[in-house]
């Protein structure tokens, strides 16, 4: 028994010494090195109604447009999504391009009205390679002067879908219904619109025509893409999270809420409010839009509305931050704001 263990252990240890000489002649492949995954892509959004092409004859006429394009270039966005573009295309795109740094613009024009005429109201100008012009909606609630976009293609390759957005305005307008029930209940009155009233105009205009963007005309545009999507601009009704009982103590509302629907619709759909992700406390973060040109009627007494959005959905894109411009650059004399929209701005990482 002790020899044949004996030989047990010499046959063992010169068969791994064997091992170790093969090994040593021999090397083992090594294992195949994973695929590097792309590095983060940042991206800066810009949504900004720029009121009659930036030349309001209130704010200077042709005289704010140059003021209105450095505001621009200091944003430097990568994707601008323009709303009441109304004959700026060429000046956009050749300033973003020239002064921006961030090379060369491409411009997507959503609205097909010919150029210097009130109709080319949607423009997308970007930084980024423009592969697909999405198909003019038709047959229903909406036209190109409300809705349209492009996919892009970003630098590692990725695709990123972009729709641009404008949703008509009923009359009564929500916005002011909104705000005359808040200057009624300022001074103690009693609010001129019934909260069904409110909602009813939404439900028959915004919410109308954003349920057809949504069922109906964003399938035909995406094609089937599963790419991420950016839906921004000028939806035309204040926000459905912003109204409810639970921020109806914020300054500007009053104790009033309404039954809203239209943005709704977007968050359902898979759609977030990248400004409220970031800024969830509608007291602290109102985030309003609209109307910069009469702040101190709505401080005063009714709210600054949000009506302004840069709504985004995907899961591998992230809202890093987000805020409102509404305000003039240092460098620019005294005076009115470039527009009677603020800018809306979101920063957004595709991970």
């Amino acid at each position: 028994m002790r020899r044949k263990a004996r030989k047990r252990t010499t046959l063992c240890a010169a068969v791994l010494a064997a091992g170790a000489l093969c090994g040593a002649a021999f090397p083992s492949p090594a294992a195949p090195r994973a695929a590097s995954a792309p590095p983060p892509e940042r991206i800066r959004v810009l949504s900004w109604n720029i009121f009659h092409g930036g030349r309001d004859p209130g704010l200077g006429g042709e005289k704010n447009l140059p003021l209105l394009l450095d505001q621009l270039v200091a944003l430097a966005p990568d994707v601008f999504f323009s709303i009441e573009t109304y004959g700026a295309a060429h000046e956009i795109r050749q300033a973003l391009t020239e002064r921006a740094g961030k090379g060369t613009y491409h411009a997507v024009q959503v609205t097909r009205g010919p150029q210097g005429q009130t109709r080319d109201n949607l423009w997308i100008f970007t930084r980024h390679r423009v592969d697909r012009t999405f198909p003019v909606p038709s047959g229903h609630t909406v036209s190109d002067f409300n809705t349209g976009g492009a996919r892009v293609v970003l630098p590692d390759g990725r695709r990123l879908n972009l729709v641009d957005t404008w949703l008509n305005f009923s009359r009564p307008w929500v916005g002011n219904m909104v705000s005359a029930n808040a200057a009624a209940a300022h001074e103690g009155k009693r609010p001129p619109y019934p909260r069904s009233r409110v909602a009813w105009a939404e439900r028959r205009k915004q919410a109308r025509q954003l349920r057809d963007i949504l069922r109906v005309q964003l399938p035909r545009m995406l094609g089937g893409s599963r790419a991420p999507v950016l839906l921004a601009g000028d939806l035309n009704t204040v926000a459905t999270t912003d109204w409810t009982p639970r921020w109806s103590r914020c300054p500007g509302h009053h104790g009033l809420s309404y039954d809203l629907k239209a943005t709704d619709l977007l968050t359902r759909a898979g759609f977030r409010d990248t400004y409220r992700e970031t800024r969830p406390d509608v007291c602290e973060d109102p985030g309003g839009s609209w109307n910069t040109l009469r702040r101190a009627e709505s401080d005063e007494g009714g709210p600054f509305d949000r009506i302004d959005y840069i709504f985004a959905r995907g899961e591998r894109l992230r809202t890093d931050r987000s805020f409102t411009v509404d305000t003039r650059l240092r460098s620019h004399p005294p005076g009115p704001f470039y527009s009677d929209h603020a800018a809306v701005v979101t920063d957004l990482t595709l991970e």
